[in-house]
């Protein structure tokens, strides 16, 4: 039986979207966004945000990127990474971060109405991330 990796969430974009090209020319956008979770306590409205980073490739990248704009709402479909690193002061480092599979676009913040957009991504990179 195979194992299963799969995040779902949505929030907030928190910056505005890197774009980059890998050496070979491929695609990536980095993306952070903060989901809310918001409860009641004793009548008080309570709230914990929790940021993600996000890392998209290919013509997901590429097509979404302009949209990823600080303050737009976006969900987000994929797998959790770990990357690790040791820093130049030897000092091992680890980071979770979403790859994102399926992108969901909420309505503008502005309450234009307009449609959601949805891109799906099936394409898998074999390239390392440059950090």
């Amino acid at each position: 039986m195979s194992d299963l990796n799969r995040w779902v969430g949505s929030g907030r974009v928190t910056r505005d979207t890197e774009l980059r090209y890998t050496p070979n020319g491929t695609a990536v956008a980095d993306v952070g966004i903060c989901s809310n979770r918001i409860w009641s306590k004793d009548g008080n409205k309570q709230e914990e945000p929790t940021f993600v980073d996000v890392t998209l490739w290919g013509k997901q990248a590429e097509s979404l990127a302009q949209y990823l704009t600080k303050g737009a709402f976006v969900m987000v479909e994929g797998r959790l990474q770990l990357d690790t690193w040791e820093t130049d002061e030897g000092v091992k480092r680890s980071k979770l971060r979403v790859v994102a599979e399926r992108v969901n676009l909420g309505p503008k913040s502005n309450g234009g109405g307009s449609k959601n957009q949805r891109v799906a991504s099936t394409e898998e990179s074999s390239e390392e991330v440059p950090f």
